[in-house]
Protein backbone atom coordinates (compact mmCIF):
# COMPACT_ATOMS: atom_id res chain seq x y z
CA UNK A 1 0.00 0.00 0.00
CA UNK A 2 2.84 2.51 0.91
CA UNK A 3 4.95 1.93 -2.74
CA UNK A 4 0.93 2.61 -4.26
CA UNK A 5 0.92 5.90 -2.43
CA UNK A 6 4.35 6.60 -3.18
CA UNK A 7 3.39 5.70 -7.25
CA UNK A 8 0.34 7.77 -7.04
CA UNK A 9 2.62 10.42 -6.11
CA UNK A 10 5.14 10.06 -8.59
CA UNK A 11 1.88 10.60 -10.97
CA UNK A 12 1.42 14.17 -9.52
CA UNK A 13 5.05 15.13 -9.94
CA UNK A 14 4.94 14.23 -13.75
CA UNK A 15 1.86 16.25 -13.97
CA UNK A 16 2.98 19.56 -12.01
CA UNK A 17 6.46 19.48 -13.22
CA UNK A 18 5.05 19.42 -17.23
CA UNK A 19 2.55 21.50 -16.56
CA UNK A 20 4.17 24.76 -16.30
CA UNK A 21 8.31 23.93 -15.47
CA UNK A 22 8.34 22.34 -19.28
CA UNK A 23 5.61 23.59 -20.55
CA UNK A 24 6.84 26.86 -20.11
CA UNK A 25 9.52 26.12 -22.36
CA UNK A 26 7.29 24.53 -25.34
CA UNK A 27 4.71 27.99 -24.95
CA UNK A 28 7.66 30.19 -24.73
CA UNK A 29 8.26 31.51 -28.27
CA UNK A 30 3.95 31.71 -28.34
CA UNK A 31 3.14 33.60 -25.36
CA UNK A 32 6.10 36.31 -26.10
CA UNK A 33 4.09 36.75 -29.87
CA UNK A 34 0.56 36.47 -28.43
CA UNK A 35 1.22 38.85 -25.18
CA UNK A 36 3.93 41.15 -26.94
CA UNK A 37 6.87 40.80 -24.39
CA UNK A 38 10.60 40.36 -24.26
CA UNK A 39 12.54 37.19 -23.85
CA UNK A 40 13.95 38.81 -20.35
CA UNK A 41 10.16 40.26 -19.75
CA UNK A 42 9.29 35.84 -19.83
CA UNK A 43 12.11 34.93 -18.01
CA UNK A 44 10.96 36.90 -14.88
CA UNK A 45 7.33 35.26 -15.15
CA UNK A 46 9.34 32.38 -14.66
CA UNK A 47 11.26 33.17 -11.88
CA UNK A 48 8.59 35.16 -10.09
CA UNK A 49 6.76 31.62 -10.11
CA UNK A 50 9.61 29.73 -9.04
CA UNK A 51 10.19 32.28 -6.27
CA UNK A 52 6.96 31.70 -5.45
CA UNK A 53 7.33 27.77 -5.20
CA UNK A 54 10.51 28.49 -3.27
CA UNK A 55 8.94 30.60 -0.55
CA UNK A 56 5.82 28.55 -0.29
CA UNK A 57 8.12 25.44 0.19
CA UNK A 58 9.15 26.75 3.11
CA UNK A 59 5.41 26.88 4.49
CA UNK A 60 4.18 23.41 3.18
CA UNK A 61 7.31 21.59 4.31
CA UNK A 62 6.76 22.80 7.84
CA UNK A 63 2.79 21.75 7.59
CA UNK A 64 4.21 18.17 6.33
CA UNK A 65 6.69 17.97 9.60
CA UNK A 66 3.96 19.52 12.06
CA UNK A 67 0.35 17.95 10.76
CA UNK A 68 1.19 16.14 7.67
CA UNK A 69 0.69 16.29 4.19
CA UNK A 70 -3.24 16.49 3.44
CA UNK A 71 -4.07 20.52 3.72
CA UNK A 72 -1.21 21.03 1.22
CA UNK A 73 -2.29 18.44 -1.09
CA UNK A 74 -6.01 19.15 -0.69
CA UNK A 75 -6.39 22.95 -1.00
CA UNK A 76 -2.96 24.47 -1.85
CA UNK A 77 -1.79 22.83 -4.73
CA UNK A 78 -5.84 23.01 -6.41
CA UNK A 79 -5.65 26.76 -5.80
CA UNK A 80 -2.34 26.79 -7.73
CA UNK A 81 -3.91 24.81 -10.62
CA UNK A 82 -7.41 27.26 -10.86
CA UNK A 83 -5.47 30.50 -11.11
CA UNK A 84 -3.38 28.50 -13.46
CA UNK A 85 -6.36 27.57 -15.20
CA UNK A 86 -7.68 30.96 -15.37
CA UNK A 87 -4.69 32.99 -16.38
CA UNK A 88 -5.26 32.27 -20.44
CA UNK A 89 -8.58 34.85 -20.07
CA UNK A 90 -6.30 37.77 -19.30
CA UNK A 91 -3.80 39.40 -21.16
CA UNK A 92 -1.09 41.13 -20.58
CA UNK A 93 0.23 41.97 -17.00
CA UNK A 94 -2.31 40.10 -16.04
CA UNK A 95 -1.58 37.04 -17.47
CA UNK A 96 1.69 36.95 -16.50
CA UNK A 97 1.26 37.32 -13.12
CA UNK A 98 -1.56 34.53 -12.81
CA UNK A 99 0.32 32.22 -14.65
CA UNK A 100 3.42 33.29 -11.94
CA UNK A 101 1.10 32.86 -9.23
CA UNK A 102 -0.75 29.58 -10.41
CA UNK A 103 3.08 27.96 -11.24
CA UNK A 104 4.43 29.18 -7.57
CA UNK A 105 1.57 27.87 -6.08
CA UNK A 106 1.56 24.08 -7.44
CA UNK A 107 5.04 24.21 -7.31
CA UNK A 108 5.00 24.57 -3.38
CA UNK A 109 2.65 21.72 -3.13
CA UNK A 110 3.88 19.48 -5.35
CA UNK A 111 7.71 19.77 -7.18
CA UNK A 112 10.43 18.02 -4.88
CA UNK A 113 11.22 20.40 -2.10
CA UNK A 114 7.77 19.04 -0.92
CA UNK A 115 7.12 16.00 -2.67
CA UNK A 116 10.62 13.98 -1.66
CA UNK A 117 10.40 14.36 2.18
CA UNK A 118 6.63 13.29 1.92
CA UNK A 119 8.02 10.07 -0.02
CA UNK A 120 10.21 9.56 2.96
CA UNK A 121 7.23 9.50 5.26
CA UNK A 122 4.71 7.57 3.09
CA UNK A 123 7.41 4.60 3.24
CA UNK A 124 8.60 4.43 6.61
CA UNK A 125 12.40 3.57 6.01
CA UNK A 126 14.69 3.33 3.24
CA UNK A 127 15.05 6.98 2.36
CA UNK A 128 17.14 6.49 -1.22
CA UNK A 129 14.69 4.13 -2.64
CA UNK A 130 12.09 6.07 -1.97
CA UNK A 131 13.05 9.43 -2.90
CA UNK A 132 14.94 7.47 -6.24
CA UNK A 133 11.08 5.68 -6.97
CA UNK A 134 9.41 9.28 -6.55
CA UNK A 135 12.16 10.56 -9.03
CA UNK A 136 11.94 7.99 -11.55
CA UNK A 137 8.24 9.02 -11.85
CA UNK A 138 9.40 12.25 -12.19
CA UNK A 139 11.57 11.28 -15.06
CA UNK A 140 8.20 10.71 -17.31
CA UNK A 141 7.43 14.23 -17.13
CA UNK A 142 9.10 15.77 -19.67
CA UNK A 143 8.39 12.87 -22.02
CA UNK A 144 4.90 12.66 -21.50
CA UNK A 145 4.00 16.55 -20.99
CA UNK A 146 6.03 18.22 -23.62
CA UNK A 147 4.50 16.53 -26.29
CA UNK A 148 1.26 16.51 -24.85
CA UNK A 149 1.63 20.72 -24.38
CA UNK A 150 3.09 21.08 -27.94
CA UNK A 151 0.03 18.66 -29.21
CA UNK A 152 -2.30 20.99 -27.52
CA UNK A 153 -0.39 24.41 -28.63
CA UNK A 154 -0.84 23.15 -32.53
CA UNK A 155 -4.05 21.76 -32.21
CA UNK A 156 -6.27 23.37 -29.82
CA UNK A 157 -3.91 26.86 -29.38
CA UNK A 158 -2.04 27.95 -26.44
CA UNK A 159 -4.87 28.46 -23.98
CA UNK A 160 -5.62 24.76 -23.73
CA UNK A 161 -2.39 23.87 -23.77
CA UNK A 162 -2.15 25.54 -19.98
CA UNK A 163 -6.02 24.72 -19.38
CA UNK A 164 -6.09 20.87 -20.08
CA UNK A 165 -2.57 20.50 -18.21
CA UNK A 166 -4.59 22.23 -15.34
CA UNK A 167 -7.41 20.58 -14.83
CA UNK A 168 -5.34 17.28 -14.70
CA UNK A 169 -2.59 18.91 -12.17
CA UNK A 170 -6.12 19.50 -10.36
CA UNK A 171 -7.57 15.97 -10.27
CA UNK A 172 -3.88 14.42 -9.39
CA UNK A 173 -3.96 16.65 -5.95
CA UNK A 174 -7.26 16.18 -4.98
CA UNK A 175 -6.08 12.17 -5.55
CA UNK A 176 -2.70 12.33 -3.75
CA UNK A 177 -4.59 14.34 -0.66
CA UNK A 178 -6.84 11.44 -0.13
CA UNK A 179 -4.29 8.64 -0.83
CA UNK A 180 -1.21 9.77 0.63
CA UNK A 181 -1.41 9.30 4.19
CA UNK A 182 1.90 9.27 5.76
CA UNK A 183 3.42 5.35 7.59
CA UNK A 184 5.69 7.97 9.70
CA UNK A 185 3.08 10.25 11.28
CA UNK A 186 4.04 13.71 11.87
CA UNK A 187 5.30 14.97 15.41
CA UNK A 188 4.44 17.98 17.39
CA UNK A 189 7.42 20.57 16.78
CA UNK A 190 7.78 23.00 19.40
CA UNK A 191 10.30 25.33 17.75
CA UNK A 192 9.07 27.92 15.32
CA UNK A 193 10.48 27.38 12.08
CA UNK A 194 12.60 30.63 12.03
CA UNK A 195 14.37 29.05 14.85
CA UNK A 196 14.83 25.76 13.32
CA UNK A 197 15.97 27.57 9.95
CA UNK A 198 18.45 29.81 12.02
CA UNK A 199 20.48 26.66 13.51
CA UNK A 200 20.35 24.80 9.96
CA UNK A 201 22.03 28.97 8.97
CA UNK A 202 24.92 28.05 11.43
CA UNK A 203 26.30 24.71 10.09
CA UNK A 204 28.73 25.26 7.29
CA UNK A 205 27.83 21.75 5.28
CA UNK A 206 24.41 23.12 4.87
CA UNK A 207 25.12 26.62 4.01
CA UNK A 208 27.74 25.06 1.36
CA UNK A 209 25.36 22.77 0.43
CA UNK A 210 22.62 25.39 -0.26
CA UNK A 211 25.20 27.40 -2.34
CA UNK A 212 26.16 24.71 -4.82
CA UNK A 213 22.36 24.36 -4.58
CA UNK A 214 21.77 27.92 -5.54
CA UNK A 215 24.30 27.72 -8.46
CA UNK A 216 23.47 24.07 -9.58
CA UNK A 217 19.69 25.62 -9.72
CA UNK A 218 21.20 28.99 -12.23
CA UNK A 219 22.18 25.88 -14.33
CA UNK A 220 19.67 23.79 -14.52
CA UNK A 221 16.92 25.76 -14.99
CA UNK A 222 18.18 28.27 -17.36
CA UNK A 223 19.36 24.96 -19.42
CA UNK A 224 15.71 23.13 -19.34
CA UNK A 225 13.85 26.48 -19.91
CA UNK A 226 15.50 27.78 -22.58
CA UNK A 227 16.50 23.99 -24.57
CA UNK A 228 13.54 24.71 -26.51
CA UNK A 229 14.38 27.93 -27.93
CA UNK A 230 18.02 26.71 -28.22
CA UNK A 231 17.23 24.25 -30.81
CA UNK A 232 14.87 26.05 -32.85
CA UNK A 233 17.60 29.08 -33.10
CA UNK A 234 20.47 25.76 -34.03
CA UNK A 235 17.85 25.20 -36.87
CA UNK A 236 15.69 22.82 -35.39
CA UNK A 237 11.97 22.84 -36.32
CA UNK A 238 9.50 23.13 -32.96
CA UNK A 239 8.19 19.88 -33.44
CA UNK A 240 11.43 18.41 -33.52
CA UNK A 241 12.98 20.58 -30.71
CA UNK A 242 9.87 19.17 -28.42
CA UNK A 243 10.67 15.64 -29.47
CA UNK A 244 14.08 15.89 -28.37
CA UNK A 245 13.37 17.90 -25.50
CA UNK A 246 11.12 15.22 -24.41
CA UNK A 247 13.64 12.47 -24.83
CA UNK A 248 16.01 14.35 -22.96
CA UNK A 249 13.53 13.57 -19.92
CA UNK A 250 12.76 10.11 -21.06
CA UNK A 251 16.77 9.48 -20.55
CA UNK A 252 16.45 10.82 -17.13
CA UNK A 253 15.59 6.95 -16.26
CA UNK A 254 18.81 5.94 -17.42
CA UNK A 255 20.03 8.34 -14.73
CA UNK A 256 17.78 6.96 -12.09
CA UNK A 257 16.93 3.29 -12.31
CA UNK A 258 20.38 2.37 -12.20
CA UNK A 259 21.09 5.05 -9.37
CA UNK A 260 21.00 3.14 -6.22
CA UNK A 261 22.64 0.16 -7.04
CA UNK A 262 25.48 2.78 -8.90
CA UNK A 263 25.28 4.78 -5.46
CA UNK A 264 26.26 1.97 -3.31
CA UNK A 265 29.38 0.67 -5.30
CA UNK A 266 30.41 4.36 -5.92
CA UNK A 267 28.52 6.24 -3.16
CA UNK A 268 26.54 9.22 -3.39
CA UNK A 269 28.44 11.98 -3.13
CA UNK A 270 31.45 10.81 -6.05
CA UNK A 271 28.19 10.40 -8.49
CA UNK A 272 27.18 14.16 -7.75
CA UNK A 273 30.79 15.36 -8.73
CA UNK A 274 30.62 13.31 -11.82
CA UNK A 275 26.73 14.55 -12.37
CA UNK A 276 27.14 18.44 -11.78
CA UNK A 277 30.82 18.51 -14.10
CA UNK A 278 28.88 16.84 -16.97
CA UNK A 279 26.06 19.10 -16.78
CA UNK A 280 28.32 21.78 -17.62
CA UNK A 281 28.93 20.66 -21.14
CA UNK A 282 25.71 19.78 -21.74
CA UNK A 283 24.83 23.42 -22.80
CA UNK A 284 27.77 23.71 -25.19
CA UNK A 285 26.02 20.30 -27.13
CA UNK A 286 22.53 22.36 -27.10
CA UNK A 287 24.37 24.91 -29.46
CA UNK A 288 25.50 22.96 -31.59
CA UNK A 289 21.81 20.78 -31.74
CA UNK A 290 21.22 21.58 -35.37
CA UNK A 291 23.19 18.59 -36.72
CA UNK A 292 21.22 16.13 -35.43
CA UNK A 293 24.03 14.19 -34.11
CA UNK A 294 24.83 16.40 -31.74
CA UNK A 295 21.50 16.79 -30.43
CA UNK A 296 20.83 12.98 -30.06
CA UNK A 297 24.83 13.28 -27.77
CA UNK A 298 23.08 16.34 -25.83
CA UNK A 299 19.50 14.20 -25.57
CA UNK A 300 22.17 11.29 -23.74
CA UNK A 301 24.23 13.37 -21.57
CA UNK A 302 21.70 16.03 -20.19
CA UNK A 303 18.93 13.58 -19.67
CA UNK A 304 21.76 11.04 -17.39
CA UNK A 305 23.08 13.92 -15.60
CA UNK A 306 19.87 16.05 -14.50
CA UNK A 307 18.08 12.25 -13.97
CA UNK A 308 20.49 11.38 -11.46
CA UNK A 309 21.24 14.77 -9.95
CA UNK A 310 17.27 15.36 -9.25
CA UNK A 311 17.77 11.86 -6.59
CA UNK A 312 21.06 12.36 -5.69
CA UNK A 313 20.19 15.99 -4.43
CA UNK A 314 17.21 14.52 -1.65
CA UNK A 315 19.71 11.36 -1.00
CA UNK A 316 22.36 14.07 -0.01
CA UNK A 317 20.16 16.63 1.62
CA UNK A 318 18.91 14.01 3.80
CA UNK A 319 22.52 12.67 5.01
CA UNK A 320 23.45 16.38 5.35
CA UNK A 321 20.33 17.25 7.61
CA UNK A 322 19.02 14.26 8.96
CA UNK A 323 15.90 13.18 9.57
CA UNK A 324 14.49 16.02 12.23
CA UNK A 325 12.76 18.74 10.99
CA UNK A 326 13.71 17.51 7.17
CA UNK A 327 10.55 19.09 5.44
CA UNK A 328 11.24 22.27 7.12
CA UNK A 329 14.81 22.57 6.26
CA UNK A 330 14.60 20.95 2.90
CA UNK A 331 12.16 23.58 2.09
CA UNK A 332 14.43 26.67 3.31
CA UNK A 333 17.09 24.84 1.30
CA UNK A 334 14.56 24.64 -1.46
CA UNK A 335 13.93 28.20 -1.56
CA UNK A 336 17.48 29.17 -1.98
CA UNK A 337 17.88 26.48 -4.92
CA UNK A 338 14.65 28.47 -6.37
CA UNK A 339 16.13 31.75 -6.28
CA UNK A 340 18.85 29.81 -8.42
CA UNK A 341 15.91 28.52 -10.49
CA UNK A 342 14.98 32.17 -10.57
CA UNK A 343 17.71 34.20 -11.22
CA UNK A 344 18.90 31.58 -14.09
CA UNK A 345 15.99 32.34 -16.51
CA UNK A 346 15.84 35.93 -15.75
CA UNK A 347 19.61 36.31 -16.62
CA UNK A 348 19.63 34.10 -19.57
CA UNK A 349 16.11 35.91 -21.18
CA UNK A 350 18.47 38.97 -20.58
CA UNK A 351 21.10 37.73 -22.10
CA UNK A 352 19.47 36.69 -24.75
CA UNK A 353 18.18 40.10 -25.92
CA UNK A 354 21.40 41.63 -25.71
CA UNK A 355 23.20 39.73 -28.24
CA UNK A 356 20.12 38.24 -30.06
CA UNK A 357 20.92 34.72 -29.62
CA UNK A 358 21.17 31.92 -26.83
CA UNK A 359 25.61 31.78 -26.95
CA UNK A 360 25.90 33.49 -23.73
CA UNK A 361 22.79 32.08 -21.77
CA UNK A 362 24.02 29.14 -22.68
CA UNK A 363 27.71 29.85 -20.94
CA UNK A 364 26.13 31.24 -18.32
CA UNK A 365 24.42 27.67 -17.65
CA UNK A 366 28.83 26.06 -18.03
CA UNK A 367 29.99 28.52 -15.44
CA UNK A 368 27.83 28.03 -12.76
CA UNK A 369 27.22 24.03 -13.42
CA UNK A 370 31.19 23.91 -13.05
CA UNK A 371 31.65 26.43 -9.86
CA UNK A 372 28.56 24.03 -8.53
CA UNK A 373 30.72 21.12 -8.70
CA UNK A 374 33.48 22.95 -6.94
CA UNK A 375 31.25 23.91 -4.40
CA UNK A 376 29.92 20.63 -3.81
CA UNK A 377 33.29 19.02 -3.56
CA UNK A 378 35.13 21.12 -0.84
CA UNK A 379 31.80 19.38 1.40
CA UNK A 380 34.28 15.61 0.99
CA UNK A 381 30.56 14.38 2.16
CA UNK A 382 32.26 10.90 1.73
CA UNK A 383 35.05 11.77 4.48
CA UNK A 384 33.37 12.34 7.85
CA UNK A 385 30.03 12.06 9.51
CA UNK A 386 27.88 14.75 8.81
CA UNK A 387 26.14 17.03 11.54
CA UNK A 388 22.84 16.51 12.39
CA UNK A 389 20.01 19.32 13.41
CA UNK A 390 18.40 17.98 16.67
CA UNK A 391 15.52 19.01 17.92
CA UNK A 392 17.23 19.88 21.29
CA UNK A 393 19.70 22.32 19.26
CA UNK A 394 16.99 24.70 19.37
CA UNK A 395 16.26 27.76 21.21
CA UNK A 396 13.60 29.83 19.97
CA UNK A 397 10.38 27.99 21.51
CA UNK A 398 7.12 30.02 20.11
CA UNK A 399 5.58 28.36 17.17
CA UNK A 400 5.48 30.60 14.25
CA UNK A 401 4.67 28.38 11.91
Amino acid sequence: MSVRRLDALGVLTVIVYGTWFYGFGVLFSTLSVAHNVSAATLGITYGVANLFAGVGAVITGRRLDAIGPRAVLGLVGPLGACVYFMSPQFSGLWFLACYALGGGLMGAAGFYSFTQPLSVRLIGEGAARAITRLTIWGALSSPVMIPLTELLRSRFGWQMAIRIPAVLTAVAFVVCAIVCVPKVPSVRVADSLWGTLGVAAKNWRLRRFALAAFLASVAASTLLVYQVPTMQWAGVSSGSAALFASARGLWQLAGRLPLVAAMEKWGAPRLMIVARALLGFAPLLLLGSGRWVVAVIYVVIAGITVGALSALDGVLAREVVGSENFGAIMGGIGLIATLGGSVGPILGGQLRDAVDSPVASMLLVCATAWLATLVFASLRLGDSAPPRIRTEDLRIKSPLL
